[in-house]
């Protein structure tokens, strides 16, 4: 996940919001210092099988055509007591503000478990962690303006898309098939936002050329429309793996270091 210099951050303050109860397994999503902010009983986070690798890379990060950043990523496949799951895993640099984010999600793609920490310099800026209970995904966070709790009905198909992901974008073009010019719409959490809306995706072409590490490789290139009416252009391989994101409206261009192995 890549967060923009020129983004701010607003989290809503906790006074007037309503207490969240915490379950265990919610509370192995949270970042230790945040778990000792909730108690109460559950079962412990199912044992995880070996992971089979989806794809592992990174990305440069460019605005208006200067390098601003890079950003480390990895997906790979979990067989849990739950059943099949994917775990994303992204780092991002950009200046002195530091990004790690963590989503594990179930076969439709509908999140499990979340958490993001955010720095900047030596100050940390937020800590959200996250996970799914009885049909409902529980968030709670701590950020420079306080701490905040909020439950989202999790419709069928929801998905987490956050302004500033990247890796997530991968989980969207998995969804297929899709056919050339078609497209569909999803429920979609924007829990550092604290806000819910969709996201549409289009498949615009299945045989765009993107150069990649001075190799030219065929991609399938979509079109993405977020809850905020942002689009943004994903180029992937047909088994899902990202290759470049542009957010023109940023003059964002992520474009990753090299082919997928």
């Amino acid at each position: 996940m890549v967060r923009l210099p020129s983004i701010a951050l607003r989290l809503p303050a906790s006074p007037g919001r309503r207490t969240l109860v915490l379950t265990a397994t919610l509370m192995a999503a949270l970042p230790v210092p945040m778990r000792a902010m909730a108690s109460a009983g559950g079962d412990r986070v199912p044992p995880a099988s070996q992971p089979v690798r989806l794809d592992v890379g990174s990305f440069t990060l460019l605005v208006n055509g200067q390098r601003v950043g890079r950003e480390q990523f990895s997906a790979q496949q979990l067989t849990t007591n739950e059943g099949p799951t994917i775990e994303l895993r992204s780092e991002s640099a950009v200046g002195d503000h530091r990004t790690a984010m963590r989503l594990e999600v179930d076969s439709a793609g509908t999140p499990l478990r979340y958490s993001v920490e955010e720095r900047r310099g030596a100050e940390q800026t937020l800590r959200l962690g996250g996970q799914r209970v009885r049909g409902r995904f529980a968030t709670l966070a701590r950020g420079v303006t306080g701490e905040s709790a909020r439950e989202y009905l999790l419709l069928p198909g929801a998905v987490v898309v956050e302004e500033d992901g990247l890796v997530q974008h991968m989980l969207l073009v998995r969804r297929g098939p899709i056919a050339v010019g078609s497209g569909m719409t999803l429920p979609s959490l924007t829990p550092v936002a604290n806000t819910q809306g969709a996201v549409r995706v289009v498949l615009e072409t299945d045989a765009d050329i993107v150069t990649i590490a001075g190799a030219r490789r065929t991609a399938q290139r979509y079109r993405i429309v977020t809850a905020s009416g942002e689009v943004r252009l994903v180029w992937a391989e047909h088994d899902g793996q990202l290759l470049r994101i542009s957010i023109p409206s940023r003059g964002l261009e992520a474009i990753r270091d090299d082919v997928p192995r």
